[in-house]
């Protein structure tokens, strides 16, 4: 007995999971005597509670105090009619599910309800089952229309200005080359020069401009082990391997009808490029274990810092898969290169780093950005976007200003200044990479990721060689 009195303590004592949250619907409708029983219709304990409002006025009065998940309108109604009613509420809320109902449907009444904002139009009499079905599935997906909507508000306002920054004549022409090529369907795209130079924004306006339908899908080749990467890039089929549980879809798929940006091209595995070729021939896949073809519209954008004919030289990279990449290609300038740009860019980092911040951007002056154009900047805009961000972290609310790095190189010459280097004859190229590396690391006041760019090499190879030589 007191064993189950302490069980029942406990069971009560047991934090219970919330239900959730009733949806509150609001129907519009100057028929009063309808509204209520659909009301009456519509309400269910603990899953549903419905208002009511008697003119298109009453109910944007209503909206607008906020936690209505659903608005359920009649098209005609005195004064504001359903469609008013729907385009002033998408004036604030693009997401909100809107049900338009009407006794007096025709083809172009229900055109007109779409293109004004309606979830969707159903004629009357409706099957309320069927309406409340339809109310929670728009709910529910309220968040896809949401992100759908921001994506094609922002692409009706894309430049290829947003993405790539700069008053200069190198930049005036990589804009160009973005544009002219967005227009250009399925075009292949080689983007190369060193890290950090904005290859990435670069592919990004590039699928923004083109206005396709599908995701920006970004992978960095030399991130993961030619194993996992192609079944990242292909996925696979349930039981292909003994962890492949279920299907996974390839990111290469998850592209489709969009762009798939291949950063880092030059360290994906030969085996691994001669899958990537058949996909570009055929345009389709197949997942690993998979035998049947994928049909893939997307567009390939690749980026490299690496010499890929250099690479085919040394049999590290496929020369036809290099002829099919090479379609339209463009070097991104170093911003060692265009000394005017670095102010410009390092107050545009400013205020999206606020942004991201949620704080006030600081007071500046002619001289916030003035001393960058002092430094060279090995690690291009990654680099100077981080000493950007240093710099406001640590901002005691006075002019704001932004210091260049210390280098550890010295970019006059090129040679080190600081850290012994000594190579005598008979070393064996590791040993000389080795030194070479760690007199490097010795200056420090180097983020590695700027070093890496320094050395001509990912941050990833970086990372992989020091512990290759215990640095």
């Amino acid at each position: 007995m007191a064993q189950r009195a302490t069980q029942h303590a406990l069971s009560h004592a047991a934090p219970s999971v919330s239900a959730p949250a009733p949806l509150t619907l609001l129907v519009a409708d100057d028929d009063m005597l309808l509204a209520r029983l659909m009301k009456a219709n519509l309400d269910l304990p603990g899953e549903t509670r419905t208002e009511v409002a008697g003119s298109g006025e009453e109910a944007l009065a209503r909206l607008a105090r906020g936690g209505i998940d659903a608005l359920i309108t009649d098209l005609a109604m005195p004064g504001m009619d359903g469609i008013e009613l729907v385009r002033r509420v998408r004036e604030t809320d693009r997401g909100l599910p809107i049900i338009m109902i009407t006794g007096h449907a025709t083809v172009e009444r229900a055109v007109e309800g779409i293109r004004s904002g309606a979830t969707e139009f159903l004629q009357k009499p409706v099957n309320v089952d069927a309406l409340l079905a339809l109310v929670k599935r728009a709910v529910s997906e309220r968040s896809v229309r949401e992100e759908h909507s921001a994506r094609s508000e922002r692409r009706a306002l894309a430049t290829a200005g947003l993405y790539v920054v700069g008053d200069h004549p190198a930049l005036d022409e990589v804009r160009r080359f973005a544009e002219r090529i967005a227009r250009a369907p399925m075009a292949r795209v080689l983007i190369t020069g060193e890290s950090g130079t904005g290859k990435s924004m670069l592919a990004r306006a590039i699928h923004e401009l083109s206005g396709d339908g599908g995701k920006f899908v970004e992978v960095n080749c030399a991130a993961l082990p030619a194993s996992l990467l192609e079944t990242e890039l292909f996925g696979h089929e349930r039981g292909a391997f003994t962890d492949a549980k279920a299907l996974k879809r390839g990111l290469i798929e998850t592209a489709d009808r969009g762009t798939i940006f291949l950063d880092e091209i030059g360290a994906m595995s030969v085996e691994l490029q001669a899958k990537l070729l058949l996909f570009m021939e055929a345009r389709e896949i197949r997942r690993v274990g998979g035998v049947h073809p994928i049909p893939v519209r997307a567009r390939v954008v690749t980026a490299t810092n690496e010499d890929l004919r250099e690479r085919v030289r040394a049999r590290q990279f496929r020369h036809d898969l290099l002829y099919r990449l090479d379609v339209a290609s463009i070097r991104m300038p170093p911003l060692r290169a265009m000394p005017s740009v670095i102010p410009q860019l390092a107050e545009r980092f400013m205020r999206d780093l606020c942004a991201e911040f949620h704080r006030p951007a600081p007071l500046t002056t002619a001289n916030s950005f003035a001393p960058l154009t002092s430094y060279s900047w090995p690690g291009n805009a990654r680099e100077l976007r981080n000493a950007v961000e240093r710099a406001l972290i640590f901002h005691d609310g006075e002019a704001f200003q932004v210091a260049p790095p210390h280098e550890s190189l010295d970019q006059r010459d090129g040679t080190l200044t600081s850290g012994d280097l000594t190579i005598e004859q008979g070393l064996t190229l590791d040993e000389v990479e080795r030194r070479y590396i760690m007199a490097a690391l010795s200056g420090g006041g180097m983020e590695l990721g700027a070093l890496a760019g320094r050395l001509g090499i990912s941050r990833k190879t970086l990372w992989e060689k020091r512990r290759r030589y215990g640095l």
